[in-house]
């Protein structure tokens, strides 16, 4: 098995599975996904600024390699030129007991995404619900995901078309109705959770 080496502003192509293949983007600290798939991996002319984004979340490129096959240097495929995300939510610690972390403030990290998530200016203290309800939505949590994570959401949006972090049900109680639906729930939450 050959050793794939990520660096920031690489192209990966990502194997969710054998008949399902996208496209990230990787922009220290994060990476962005976007709504293109394949069935083999294969990829012609792609102009990713054509191309809707999904998400950007935190992530180290260590558990990234898992699902990456390879970057894509060929120049077939063109970068989004966007900027990094820079509004993000940061999540309070929960002292009260049960999750460990609940309700949260919105942030910004800035465009370049320098600012580290403790340092950054908050935007809005304390999002509540129902008031909040499109903020939290929008704007994604400051935690880092696995490569587990990543693959469990990824292929839940090309299977179903439904694109949100699982933790969020946790961190905002009541935000969304349908858990019991969507079970199980990605391993973005412990096992008793899902």
């Amino acid at each position: 098995m050959r050793r794939i080496v990520i660096k920031a502003q690489d192209l990966v192509s990502v194997r969710l599975r054998d008949d399902l293949y996208t496209i990230g983007q990787l922009s220290r600290p994060c990476a962005r996904f976007f709504d293109i798939s394949s069935p083999d991996g294969v990829w012609g002319e792609v102009d990713l600024n054509q191309v809707r984004p999904l998400f950007c979340v935190f992530v180290a490129t260590g558990p990234l390699r898992n699902l990456v096959v390879e970057t894509l240097r060929t120049g077939a495929v063109q970068a989004s030129t966007r900027s990094v995300e820079s509004k993000w939510i940061k999540s309070h610690l929960n002292f009260d007991g049960g999750f460990p972390f609940r309700g949260g403030d919105l942030i910004d990290i800035g465009t370049e995404g320098k600012i580290g998530t403790t340092l950054a200016p908050i935007l809005k203290e304390d999002l509540a619900l129902p008031q909040d309800r499109e903020l939290i939505e929008t704007y994604e949590l400051t935690h880092m995901w696995s490569d587990e994570d990543l693959g469990d959401r990824l292929r839940r949006y090309f299977d179903t078309g439904i694109n949100r972090d699982d933790l969020k049900f946790e961190v905002f109680p009541g935000l969304w109705d349908d858990r019991a639906k969507l079970r199980p729930l990605t391993r973005r939450l412990p096992i008793p959770l899902r």
